[in-house]
Formats: structure tokens, C-alpha cells, sequence
């Protein structure tokens, strides 16, 4: 107990942070001296270019990995210091990275990938269509804040203070700041007055208060500016001081900086209309029987499967997060009253398919997975203070936990059965997706459910061409010799399995 209230302590005061000490230097004036060094005085908006790659956070093939890498062909990035904006445009190819793992891996030809916020208002472009992206407005403000100029700026304006200490073999002076009134960014800054590290913490689903840092070094003059050679981003690193558990590190990492201009002309943007007015939107399901007690919950980008025994109640999935995963939990208790959701099934580790799981947990559920996942999730599940975005879990977590009573793993085949329904769960071999991905079969209804695997298309839609997820997949399904009805898939609509035939056995005959 006194080491949990230990930490407890010690990270609130990470976050709200504290006041200045006696004796430290004072932060405005180190501020000013690594603005002067650093060439960044009078600058107000800034483009850099070059390239590198960048991970797919979330989307390792297995937990203990890296994150996928992509590499950027090119990569441009304007910001404009005054209102905040930033512009991120990158061409992003496969090139010689491991094909294992989510985000798109592995991506075929050219992706070009443009990301913008101005103020807390965020979308991308496809081509000329807006996209909006508001959930991720505060992310992308921040990642304003984390660059060497954006954290100058943006320290001085919100009463910075400053500690000194050493740092790999050299004494530093940090220099914090709290961000939009909840995000405390920490500002390396060395004895050359360069900043050489800049890092805060974010909320996320999965890990809870996930560690994130921009580490800057290889500093030449460009311009009559000091810009790093390489700018290196961390997400979710595990460097033995902070909790987050996963094999995921590396995010980003601009190598080769090609080019550096200073106070670029029409660095602001304009704000398009539609993604101005774009709200996150709310959490809706909805229900689709698919037979005698069992039911695909929809009405979002991840669906989620509810399957009645006699005495309770199994899920398969809990994804994206904990609202997700309670309007899912109420959805359940209406169409199945008065049973106990005993299982949530889990198909794969990626974190959209991961987010909701401690929802359930804490609603007494035990997971099903594949037994690689068991270290990582013993992780994620450890009780531990979530400061930015407290969930049920952290803030009552359940006593099951240290007992242990939390786990069913899979390695090739697991049943769940009773004298009512049998629902079998096998291991896809051979994928590149995700190590341990599970598919849950139906004899009796003779449906399979698949997450990433393959989607059915809409009804009028051209067939697609099958990727290797989905070619492997129909290989299991023959190598289990399942026979199967109807395909119903975590992300999209129910299909029929002649449609999924037709559509492996044309690509084949190409």
C-alpha cells in the first residue's frame, strides 16, 4: 500500500507539477539563452524537410515487437508558431522494413499522408477531400509544442519553471511547462543551450498514460538556425522509470534533414469548414441477430459479438476504448438481462482491438486470448494511477486481478461449450497481421468471425482483391476444414463464405 501511494504521489506531481525550488535557475532566462543559441529569437514559423520513417503505433505483429515501419520517401513539415498550425505532409513506401505487423503493412506503391491542426481544430487531406480528425486535435497541438522551436515559444508563454541535473554524463537544465491546462511537457536543455530532448505523456486507452518524447540531436546551422540532423520520436517507451509495458518504441524518426527555412511566407492555414465544425462523434450501437443468442453489436468502426450460454454471457472483442466497450456492456445486458458477462474473447493485441478489454475485466469478465498476449496483458491490466484520463479499472480495480483469476489462453484451439452452444476458437497460422490472432467458429450457425482478416464487401461493390491476410485466412480455414455459411467480420457487415471463395479462387486464377 505504501508503495502505491508512493507512486501515486509521485505522479501527480509529475503532472499538476510543483513549485519552483530554492536555488534553481530561473526558467525564463534559460529560455532566452537557448532562443538565442538556437537561432529562434525572431522566428515565427519554421518548414523542415527531409526524410525517414514512421511506426504505426499500436499495430506490432506481436507484443514484444517495435512498432511497424514504414519509411518516408520525403516529409515536409510548416509550422507557424503564432497560431499553432502545422501542416505534416510525407510520401510513405514500404522499402525495406519487416511486412509483419498492422497500420497498412505493407503498404503497395506511394502513400502520401497529410496531417493538419491549426488551433484545436485537426484533419487530413485525401487528395482534396477534408478529412476531419477532431479526437486527435490535442495530440497534434502538442506535437506543435514538442518541436525544439514550438517548445521555446510555447514554455515562455506559460510560466515555465527549471530544474538542473545531470543527464548522460553532462548537467542539464529542464525546463517544464503545463499544456492546454493538463499535459506537463519537459524541455531538455543542454549545455550549449540546444534543446536535445522534449517529452509529456498523453492518455491512451491501452496504457494509460502513454509516454511521449522527441529526442533532437546532430545539430548543424542551417539558415543561421541551429536544427537537429535527426529528430527521433518515442511512443510508449519502457526505459525501466515509466509503466508502460509494450515491445512499441520507436515512432518516428526524421534521419536526414534535407532542408531548414525560417519565418516561411503563408505558413498559417485556413481552416476548412467542414473540419471546423467536426465533433468526435458519439458513442452509438446497434443490434443485429444472427441467430438463437447470438448477436453482432455495430454502430461504430469495430464491432463486437455476444454470445448467450445458459447461465451467462461470452463477447468476442472489446475495442477502441472504455466508452466504446460500456455502451457495448449495456447493449448486452439488454438484449441478455440478468447474466453475467463471464468472458470477453479476444482476438489480437493491436490497441484498437485491445482498448475496451479492462472494461470488461472490471465488469468481472475473464479474457480469452492467445497465450502469447498473457505477459503483455498482465501488464496492461496491473493496477496503477491513470492521471490524464482515469478509467473504471484504475480508479477501482478489481481484487481478481492479484488473484489471478483474469486469464483462458489459446495456443491452437479452445472451446467454449455448454448444453446449449459450442463456440470453438483457433489460432491462424502462417499470418503476417498479428501473432496469435483468433477466429471464433459456430458450428451450428456455421459462422466464422475474423478481425482484419477480411471484410465482406457491400452489397453492388466490385469484388476486391485479396490481400495475404486474407488468402491466409482461407487457407486456415481449409487446413481446419471449417465448414463455414457466413463470414462475419469485427470491422464491417456479414457476408456470405460463397462470396469469400469466389473471390480467393478468382485472384488465384489470374
Amino acid at each position: 500500500m505504501k508503495k502505491k501511494l508512493a507512486f501515486a504521489c509521485a505522479t501527480a506531481l509529475l503532472f499538476l507539477g510543483s513549485a519552483q525550488g530554492q536555488g534553481q535557475p530561473d526558467a525564463r532566462s534559460v529560455l532566452q539563452a537557448a532562443s538565442a543559441a538556437m537561432g529562434a529569437t525572431n522566428m515565427t514559423s519554421f518548414q523542415v524537410s527531409g526524410t525517414g520513417y514512421v511506426g504505426a503505433v499500436g499495430q506490432n505483429f506481436a507484443p514484444e515487437r517495435d512498432w511497424p515501419h514504414f519509411e518516408m520517401k520525403s516529409y515536409t513539415r510548416t509550422v507557424d508558431l503564432n497560431t499553432g498550425s502545422s501542416r505534416e505532409e510525407m510520401v510513405v513506401v514500404q522499402g525495406n522494413n519487416v511486412q509483419q505487423g498492422g497500420g497498412g503493412t505493407p503498404i503497395v506503391g506511394e502513400q502520401t499522408r497529410i496531417q493538419l491542426v491549426s488551433g484545436n481544430v485537426a484533419w487530413n487531406m485525401n487528395g482534396t477531400t477534408v478529412v476531419p480528425q477532431p479526437a486527435l486535435a490535442e495530440q497534434r497541438q502538442l506535437e506543435v509544442m514538442l518541436s525544439p522551436y514550438g517548445f521555446l515559444k510555447y514554455a515562455m508563454a506559460n510560466n515555465p519553471t527549471a530544474v538542473t541535473r545531470n543527464e548522460y554524463g553532462s548537467r542539464v537544465t529542464v525546463v517544464s511547462f503545463v499544456a492546454l491546462g493538463k499535459y506537463r511537457v519537459n524541455g531538455t536543455i543542454n549545455a550549449q543551450n540546444l534543446i536535445q530532448r522534449v517529452q509529456t505523456w498523453i492518455a491512451n486507452p491501452v496504457v494509460g498514460d502513454l509516454y511521449y518524447e522527441n529526442v533532437y540531436t546532430l545539430y548543424r546551422t542551417i539558415n543561421g538556425v541551429q536544427v537537429p540532423g535527426r529528430w527521433h520520436q518515442h511512443q510508449d517507451f519502457d526505459d525501466g522509470g515509466t509503466p508502460n509495458p509494450s515491445g512499441g518504441d520507436h515512432a518516428f524518426s526524421l534521419d536526414a534533414v534535407t532542408d531548414f527555412k525560417v519565418n516561411v511566407p503563408n505558413a498559417g492555414l485556413t481552416v476548412p469548414d467542414a473540419a471546423r465544425n467536426a465533433t468526435v462523434p458519439a458513442v452509438t450501437v446497434n443490434s443485429t441477430r444472427l441467430g438463437d443468442g447470438l448477436w453482432l453489436i455495430g454502430g461504430g468502426t469495430h464491432n463486437s459479438i455476444a454470445i448467450e450460454f445458459r447461465d451467462h454471457v461470452a463477447v468476442i472483442e472489446g475495442p477502441l476504448n472504455e466508452a466504446r466497450s460500456i455502451a457495448v456492456l449495456g447493449e448486452v445486458t439488454r438484449l441478455i438481462p440478468n447474466k453475467p458477462i463471464r468472458f470477453v474473447i479476444n482476438t489480437h493485441h493491436h490497441w484498437d482491438h485491445l482498448g475496451g478489454l479492462r472494461t470488461f475485466v472490471h465488469e468481472g469478465a475473464t479474457i480469452v486470448t492467445h497465450e502469447n498476449n498473457k505477459a503483455y496483458y498482465q501488464e496492461v491490466l496491473r493496477p496503477r494511477p491513470w492521471v490524464l484520463q482515469p478509467d473504471r479499472y484504475s480508479l477501482y480495480p478489481p481484487e481478481e486481478w492479484s488473484e489471478g483469476y483474469v486469464f483462458e489462453t489459446v495456443r491452437e484451439k479452445y472451446v467454449l461449450a455448454d448444453d446449449t452452444r459450442t463456440v470453438e476458437l483457433y489460432n491462424v497460422q502462417g499470418l503476417q497481421h498479428a501473432a496469435g490472432m483468433l477466429i471464433a467458429y459456430f458450428p451450428k450457425e456455421k459462422i466464422v468471425v475474423n478481425a482484419d482478416l477480411y471484410t465482406p464487401p457491400p452489397a453492388g461493390a466490385p469484388m476486391p482483391t485479396p490481400n495475404l491476410s486474407a488468402r491466409i485466412f482461407y487457407n486456415n480455414l481449409q487446413r481446419l476444414k471449417l465448414d463455414v455459411a457466413q463470414h462475419v467480420p469485427i470491422h464491417g457487415n456479414p457476408g456470405p463464405a460463397a462470396q469469400f471463395t469466389q473471390i480467393i479462387t478468382t485472384a488465384a486464377a489470374r
